[in-house]
Protein backbone atom coordinates (compact mmCIF):
# COMPACT_ATOMS: atom_id res chain seq x y z
CA UNK A 1 0.00 0.00 0.00
CA UNK A 2 1.33 3.48 -0.66
CA UNK A 3 1.60 5.45 1.93
CA UNK A 4 -0.69 7.81 0.40
CA UNK A 5 -3.40 5.45 0.59
CA UNK A 6 -2.38 4.29 4.16
CA UNK A 7 -5.48 6.18 6.96
CA UNK A 8 -3.53 4.83 10.00
CA UNK A 9 -0.25 6.18 9.28
CA UNK A 10 0.22 10.19 8.48
CA UNK A 11 3.60 10.53 5.82
CA UNK A 12 5.05 13.54 5.71
CA UNK A 13 4.48 15.76 2.68
CA UNK A 14 7.89 14.81 1.87
CA UNK A 15 6.79 11.15 1.06
CA UNK A 16 3.73 12.55 -0.80
CA UNK A 17 5.37 14.44 -3.38
CA UNK A 18 8.47 11.95 -3.27
CA UNK A 19 5.98 9.33 -4.96
CA UNK A 20 5.18 11.30 -7.78
CA UNK A 21 7.11 10.76 -11.11
CA UNK A 22 9.43 13.86 -11.28
CA UNK A 23 7.43 15.86 -14.18
CA UNK A 24 4.03 15.41 -11.76
CA UNK A 25 6.12 16.47 -8.79
CA UNK A 26 7.47 19.47 -10.50
CA UNK A 27 3.92 20.47 -11.59
CA UNK A 28 2.59 19.70 -8.19
CA UNK A 29 5.05 21.70 -6.32
CA UNK A 30 4.79 24.75 -8.23
CA UNK A 31 0.69 24.95 -8.14
CA UNK A 32 1.33 23.76 -4.00
CA UNK A 33 3.93 26.60 -3.88
CA UNK A 34 2.10 29.35 -5.72
CA UNK A 35 -1.51 28.64 -4.17
CA UNK A 36 0.72 29.11 -0.80
CA UNK A 37 2.25 32.25 -1.69
CA UNK A 38 -1.52 33.65 -2.97
CA UNK A 39 -3.75 32.05 -0.37
CA UNK A 40 -0.61 32.74 2.16
CA UNK A 41 -2.17 30.10 4.36
CA UNK A 42 -0.13 26.95 5.17
CA UNK A 43 -2.03 23.58 4.10
CA UNK A 44 -2.48 20.59 6.62
CA UNK A 45 -2.45 17.31 5.97
CA UNK A 46 -5.23 15.52 6.13
CA UNK A 47 -6.65 12.06 5.73
CA UNK A 48 -10.31 12.69 3.72
CA UNK A 49 -11.23 9.05 3.25
CA UNK A 50 -10.79 6.72 -0.02
CA UNK A 51 -10.82 8.50 -2.86
CA UNK A 52 -8.46 11.51 -1.79
CA UNK A 53 -6.76 9.47 0.88
CA UNK A 54 -4.16 11.88 2.68
CA UNK A 55 -3.69 15.22 0.57
CA UNK A 56 -3.16 18.73 1.52
CA UNK A 57 -6.55 20.74 2.62
CA UNK A 58 -6.21 24.61 2.60
CA UNK A 59 -9.62 25.65 4.65
CA UNK A 60 -10.20 29.50 3.45
CA UNK A 61 -12.35 31.88 6.15
CA UNK A 62 -13.94 34.55 4.42
CA UNK A 63 -12.58 33.34 0.95
CA UNK A 64 -14.99 34.63 -0.75
CA UNK A 65 -16.38 32.20 -3.49
CA UNK A 66 -13.72 29.67 -2.43
CA UNK A 67 -14.32 27.33 0.04
CA UNK A 68 -11.36 25.08 0.33
CA UNK A 69 -8.27 23.65 -2.07
CA UNK A 70 -7.47 20.35 -2.12
CA UNK A 71 -4.04 19.02 -2.75
CA UNK A 72 -4.82 15.13 -4.18
CA UNK A 73 -1.18 13.97 -4.28
CA UNK A 74 -2.11 10.10 -6.01
CA UNK A 75 0.87 8.74 -7.64
CA UNK A 76 -0.85 7.44 -10.65
CA UNK A 77 -3.44 10.69 -11.39
CA UNK A 78 -2.77 13.84 -9.01
CA UNK A 79 -5.26 16.42 -8.64
CA UNK A 80 -6.44 19.38 -7.31
CA UNK A 81 -9.56 19.72 -6.75
CA UNK A 82 -11.53 23.35 -5.84
CA UNK A 83 -14.83 24.16 -3.19
CA UNK A 84 -16.38 26.90 -4.92
CA UNK A 85 -19.77 28.61 -4.29
CA UNK A 86 -21.99 28.23 -6.63
CA UNK A 87 -22.71 31.65 -7.40
CA UNK A 88 -19.79 32.06 -8.81
CA UNK A 89 -20.65 30.93 -11.79
CA UNK A 90 -22.86 32.98 -11.61
CA UNK A 91 -20.61 36.19 -12.75
CA UNK A 92 -18.20 33.71 -14.25
CA UNK A 93 -19.85 31.57 -16.26
CA UNK A 94 -17.50 28.38 -17.37
CA UNK A 95 -16.69 29.25 -20.61
CA UNK A 96 -15.22 32.59 -20.05
CA UNK A 97 -12.72 30.41 -17.59
CA UNK A 98 -9.70 29.06 -19.62
CA UNK A 99 -10.20 26.27 -21.41
CA UNK A 100 -7.82 24.00 -19.96
CA UNK A 101 -10.05 23.89 -16.68
CA UNK A 102 -13.22 22.93 -18.93
CA UNK A 103 -13.62 19.10 -18.32
CA UNK A 104 -13.49 20.03 -14.87
CA UNK A 105 -16.89 21.83 -14.59
CA UNK A 106 -18.34 19.50 -16.72
CA UNK A 107 -17.35 16.97 -14.04
CA UNK A 108 -18.56 18.84 -11.53
CA UNK A 109 -20.74 18.07 -8.33
CA UNK A 110 -22.99 20.66 -6.95
CA UNK A 111 -24.08 19.94 -3.01
CA UNK A 112 -25.99 22.64 -1.19
CA UNK A 113 -23.88 25.96 -1.91
CA UNK A 114 -20.93 24.65 -2.90
CA UNK A 115 -19.74 23.34 -6.78
CA UNK A 116 -16.38 20.83 -6.20
CA UNK A 117 -14.00 20.76 -9.39
CA UNK A 118 -11.38 18.17 -9.97
CA UNK A 119 -8.30 18.42 -12.59
CA UNK A 120 -5.38 16.20 -13.22
CA UNK A 121 -2.45 18.17 -12.48
CA UNK A 122 -0.69 17.29 -15.63
CA UNK A 123 0.47 20.61 -17.63
CA UNK A 124 1.72 24.09 -16.95
CA UNK A 125 -1.44 25.36 -18.26
CA UNK A 126 -3.74 23.38 -15.96
CA UNK A 127 -1.92 25.05 -13.21
CA UNK A 128 -2.02 28.59 -14.60
CA UNK A 129 -5.78 27.84 -15.21
CA UNK A 130 -5.97 26.60 -11.53
CA UNK A 131 -4.07 29.49 -10.48
CA UNK A 132 -6.26 32.46 -12.15
CA UNK A 133 -9.49 30.15 -11.06
CA UNK A 134 -8.35 30.71 -7.47
CA UNK A 135 -7.18 34.11 -8.27
CA UNK A 136 -10.72 34.91 -9.37
CA UNK A 137 -12.71 33.21 -6.78
CA UNK A 138 -10.78 34.34 -3.78
CA UNK A 139 -9.56 37.43 -4.59
CA UNK A 140 -12.21 40.14 -4.60
CA UNK A 141 -12.94 39.15 -0.86
CA UNK A 142 -9.44 40.25 -0.23
CA UNK A 143 -9.76 43.49 -1.75
CA UNK A 144 -12.98 44.16 0.03
CA UNK A 145 -11.38 43.30 3.34
CA UNK A 146 -8.48 45.18 2.37
CA UNK A 147 -10.77 48.43 2.21
CA UNK A 148 -13.05 47.69 5.27
CA UNK A 149 -9.21 47.48 7.29
CA UNK A 150 -8.22 51.00 4.95
CA UNK A 151 -11.35 53.07 5.48
CA UNK A 152 -12.48 52.16 1.95
CA UNK A 153 -15.33 49.81 0.69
Amino acid sequence: MQAWQCEFEKPTVKDLIGALSPEAGALYTELRRAVLKQIKKKPKLEWTGLTWCWCECTHIENGGMLSTIYLVSDPENPRVALALSTTFFDSHPPQTLPKVLHCGFERATCVGHLTWCEWTINSEDLVMGVLELIALAYGPSQEKSAGRKYGRS
